[in-house]
Parts: C-alpha cells; sequence; structure tokens
C-alpha cells in the first residue's frame, strides 16, 4: 500500500518531533543529574573508620581492631620476639626474614574457611606496632599467606608508616587496621559442596 505525500510527511514531523522531545528531556535530566552530583561532594579522607556510625552488625574492621589492641602493647624487640608472640595466638609461622628493607614473614592460615584472612593480619598489624615501637628498624612487614598445603594463596603489607602514627596517636587502631585490611590479596577458593549431584 503506497502512503500519499501528505502522510509521509506527517510520519517524518512526527520522528522530528519525538526526537527533538528525547533531546530535550536527555539536556533537562543530565541538568538534574548534575545538580544532584553537585549536591554530595567527593569523600576526601581516609581512612574511613572513624567517619562511620556505630551499626548494630559487626564490622569486619572491627576484628582487625581488636587484634591490633591485643598485640601492640607486647614488649617486643626483634623478628624472634615478634615470631614468639604471634605463636602464642596460634599463629603458624612458617618463616620470618629480611629481605633488605622488609621484614619478610610468612604464615600458614590454618583456619581459612571459618575466620579468612582479618584474624591474622589484625595480630600481625599489633605485634608489628609493638616492633617498631621497640626500636626496630625497617621500611615495611611483608606477609605471605600460605594455606594448609602449604602453598602461597595470598598477601598482606603493613606499611612502618602507618605503625609509627598508631604509636604516636596520629591514627586510631580502626584507621590502622583499615590501611592494613586494604592490603590483603589473597585467592578465592570455590566452596565445596559435600553433594553428590546423582542426589
Amino acid at each position: 500500500m503506497k502512503r500519499s505525500a501528505s502522510e509521509s510527511a506527517n510520519r517524518t514531523s512526527r520522528r522530528r518531533l519525538l526526537g527533538a522531545s528525547a533531546v530535550a528531556a536527555t539536556v533537562g535530566l543530565a541538568g538534574c543529574i548534575e545538580e544532584m552530583g553537585s549536591e554530595f561532594p567527593q569523600n576526601t579522607e581516609w581512612p574511613v573508620s572513624e567517619l562511620v556510625p556505630d551499626l548494630p552488625v559487626r564490622e569486619r574492621i572491627e576484628i582487625v581492631e581488636e587484634r591490633i589492641h591485643e598485640l601492640a602493647g607486647k614488649d617486643i624487640a626483634g623478628p624472634d620476639e615478634l615470631v614468639a608472640v604471634l605463636e602464642e595466638y596460634d599463629l603458624a609461622v612458617e618463616s620470618i626474614e629480611r629481605d633488605r628493607d622488609v621484614l619478610a614473614l610468612e604464615y600458614v592460615n590454618t583456619d581459612r574457611t571459618d575466620e579468612g584472612d582479618l584474624h591474622d593480619v589484625g595480630l600481625l598489624a599489633g605485634g608489628y606496632a609493638a616492633l617498631i615501637g621497640g626500636g626496630y628498624e625497617a621500611a615495611a612487614l611483608g606477609a605471605t599467606i600460605l594455606d594448609d598445603a602449604p602453598a602461597s594463596y595470598g598477601s598482606a603489607t603493613v606499611e612502618t608508616q602507618w605503625a609509627v602514627e598508631y604509636n604516636q596517636g596520629g591514627l586510631t587502631a580502626a584507621e590502622y587496621g583499615e590501611y592494613v585490611a586494604g592490603t590483603i590479596e589473597s585467592q578465592r577458593y570455590e566452596p565445596e559442596v559435600g553433594v553428590d549431584p546423582e542426589e
């Protein structure tokens, strides 16, 4: 069926009208969105632990904070004392050695499936703060996390600057823990399903 010239012109002008309306709506929304965004300035604070309100659930950073407090007050003068204290808390240290300016530590996370890495990393952060507070000098503590194979599946770093700031009161335990927890890198393990697929 052929359309007349006037029908084609009407159809074309409707398309143009709809297209122009869509463009106008998009421009109008863009202005609104831009205005809304300006109401909420970008966060410039880091770490944010002290800015977060108390919640009725246990926050992951609380776990690290708790462990930092437990070890930061200990008397730790050197790497061997650090290992001894960590082992009192059932952290299975495989090795500790100085690698240039970094104190390199390897440990086995024996409760990986139940507790994750935060419990142990909190202990490392607290112990390292005590070690630095005792006069030990290093650029950082580099931890390699092993599974019970043992094979490496993760790592974490504690920068000396953070430990010093924590010891001097410039960082709270939550803020210090937030920095350290942010360095955790680990390999994801797929959960084991104990059901036969044929059942």
